[in-house]
């Protein structure tokens, strides 16, 4: 008959148990997470650069916070306006008195602001309680707001026209009869010129002769790269950004006549923060404005440009797809006047590659005379007003 384990020993068999079992279960797991222990160690910022990027795509400004909160509370387009001033951004909210009060507006903005961990400065009535006027900053770049809430049935204002810019991208590769007969249309339409290309700088000093805007249309890289080229000289996403911005300086250097810009193809540039940083603090250093074309649904370049205090608008739709038929003119039209209910600046972008586009736009611009649009250049829809807010 065997000696009993006492009972001591009995602990001692039974930890050294438990121990075995730890180091085996560790085995496993890093058996079957080798491949990114060896990443980490190959490059240990990799997982700070990933909780880096993660929480600066979750910051949400107190611009993110204010428009939420106009879409709760259902206020159109025409009744939001917002202006970059040296020192805030300067908005303007009309509040329909026979849906709420400006009170209420108030609480849903504030809270909404509130969320995301902005701060309330001040808040001020004017005009017998007719008027609201907050100020809020920014928790992450201590940007400054101004909201003005007023009653938007309490002022006698006729409706005016909706401001229709129309660009007109790809100028720069051709110079033959097509561009004398886009330089014959309506002054107010803008072209966009690629940057070296043969016949850029010529077509710049044209437009000029003939009174159109110009601005420089930026190459950028495309999701379906290389399959798709921007062209030479290109702003791509693994470029620096000291190269980005030495290409950048390099496009405006070309073109002293233009006033702004917009991006050609890059929809994949256009996701990336960092790399629209950088094109867009160019810009802003030599004053000139940009537009999204809104290449992919899923670009930041507008929201960064507003941060960024930039004159900006995007691209509310392509005149020139999927067809060029009478049925797509039609339907081009129709969605124009959709949006001019609600707007009162509209942006939308053609190209300049082909008779029957040139044809197709002398069209629309003869169709647009018969609605309640007014043409401009795209410099023009950065010019308008707002009410006194101070």
């Amino acid at each position: 008959m065997g000696k009993r384990k006492s009972v001591k020993q009995y602990t001692i068999d039974k930890n050294y148990l438990y121990v075995l079992l730890f180091i085996g279960f560790m085995l496993i797991l890093i058996l079957f997470n080798y491949d990114k222990i060896k990443n980490l160690i190959k490059n240990p910022q990799l997982q700070k650069e990933k909780v880096s990027v993660k929480q600066k795509q979750e910051e949400i400004s107190v611009l993110d916070a204010i428009v939420h909160a106009k879409l709760l509370l259902g206020v159109p387009e025409k009744n939001y306006k917002n202006h970059i001033g040296e020192d805030a951004i300067y908005i303007s909210i009309g509040i329909d008195s026979s849906e709420m009060d400006l009170n209420y507006a108030n609480i849903i903005i504030t809270g909404r602001v509130e969320l995301i961990g902005g701060k309330i400065l001040s808040g001020k009535e004017k005009n017998n309680g007719n008027k609201q006027v907050l100020e809020f900053e920014d928790p992450h770049d201590s940007q400054k707001y101004f909201v003005s809430l007023y009653y938007s049935k309490s002022q006698s204002i006729t409706k005016t026209k909706t401001q229709l810019a129309i660009v007109v991208d790809d100028f720069g590769i051709r110079n033959n009869k097509l561009l004398d007969d886009f330089c014959s249309l309506n002054s107010n339409v803008t072209f966009a010129i690629l940057p070296d290309q043969k016949f850029s700088k010529h077509v710049m000093n044209r437009a000029a002769e003939t009174g159109h805007e110009t601005m420089i249309h930026i190459p950028m890289e495309p999701v379906s790269y290389p399959r798709d080229n921007p062209g030479a000289n290109a702003i791509y996403v693994h470029l620096s950004e000291k190269e980005i911005k030495r290409r950048m300086e390099g496009y405006i250097k070309q073109f002293p006549l233009c006033v702004g810009a917009n991006n050609h193809m890059g929809s994949f540039a256009t996701t990336d923060e960092s790399v629209m940083r950088s094109v867009l603090q160019v810009l802003k250093d030599h004053d000139l404005y940009f537009v999204d074309s809104r290449t992919s649904q899923s670009s930041i370049a507008y929201d960064t440009a507003k941060k960024m205090l930039i004159p900006t608008c995007e691209n509310q739709f392509f005149l020139d797809t999927p067809s060029i038929t009478d049925k797509t003119l039609t339907t081009k039209l129709r969605q124009l006047k959709y949006l001019a209910k609600d707007r009162d600046k509209i942006l939308v972008i053609t190209h300049c590659a082909t008779q029957d586009r040139y044809d197709f736009l002398k069209e629309f611009i003869k169709e647009i005379e018969k609605l309640n649009v007014e043409l401009v250049p795209v410099s023009e829809l950065f010019k308008s007003k707002l009410p006194e807010i101070i």
